[in-house]
């Protein structure tokens, strides 16, 4: 069944213009996306998609530009995302509970993990998933159950972005967190590899989390082989 759309009078007039602190202007755009339950068919959350782009090409940050960042970039990034959430919530058709993306690194630093704790507030705790971003195979196991616990203390659950590749659950063994994500663009090009990478990425993370996620499939057409591979959520990207 079609997902319900969340959060369709909150509007942002363009993308937010920042500079990096060596000088380079970004852009940092935000979507939303409905997540759907593949088990029952229903929304069982929003989620806040977020787009860091170079300002003079348009582009999206390759995963190594965007790891170039300095702490203060990814925190004024993180900063901006919570206020956006935050306008989400106060929607009149807000989503019961919206995944937020936030950097493992900001929440790895001290001052930082304040700044975010005090952005977010108490109020927000029973309705925001934290999705650590920037985990990689090279992530000290300690440190992703370190900061993963700071993240679960600040909302309902704690969601780990994985890269898609080879052994993908790497970056997770001997963590477990509520869930593990992965965004639909990095799995294959055209239908046919979108959908074995889809399959891949599922058995590869079969045991990792609770709940296994698509996000920003291109349709919900897309859904009934996600659920039949193991997925439990997914989201479509909104059309524009």
């Amino acid at each position: 069944m079609p997902a319900a759309a969340f959060a369709n009078d909150v509007t942002q007039d363009g993308p937010t213009t920042l500079e990096s602190r060596d000088g380079r202007k970004l852009w940092l755009d935000f979507a939303m996306e409905t997540v759907t339950s593949l088990r029952h068919g229903t929304p069982a959350a929003g989620r806040l998609a977020r787009a860091v782009c170079d300002a003079r090409s348009g582009a999206p940050l390759s995963s190594a530009d965007f790891g170039r960042l300095a702490d203060e970039d990814l925190l004024r990034i993180d900063l901006d995302t919570i206020t956006f959430g935050k306008s989400v919530l106060d929607a009149a058709d807000a989503p019961a509970i919206l995944i937020l993306p936030i950097s493992f690194h900001t929440l790895s630093a001290r001052k930082s993990r304040r700044d975010v704790t005090d952005a977010l507030g108490a109020s927000l705790k029973s309705r925001v998933m934290l999705e650590l971003m920037d985990v990689d195979r090279g992530t000290p196991l300690s440190r992703l159950s370190e900061v993963g616990g700071v993240a679960a203390a600040l909302g309902r659950g704690v969601l780990v972005r994985l890269a898609p590749g080879r052994d993908a659950a790497a970056a997770v063994k001997g963590y477990r967190p509520h869930g593990v994500t992965v965004e639909a663009v990095g799995l294959g090009e055209g239908d046919s590899e979108l959908a074995a990478g889809m399959l891949a990425f599922a058995e590869q993370t079969r045991g990792a989390a609770p709940t296994v996620m698509v996000f920003g499939l291109p349709s919900e057409d897309f859904f009934a082989i996600a659920g039949v591979g193991g997925v439990t959520h997914a989201s479509a990207r909104r059309a524009a």
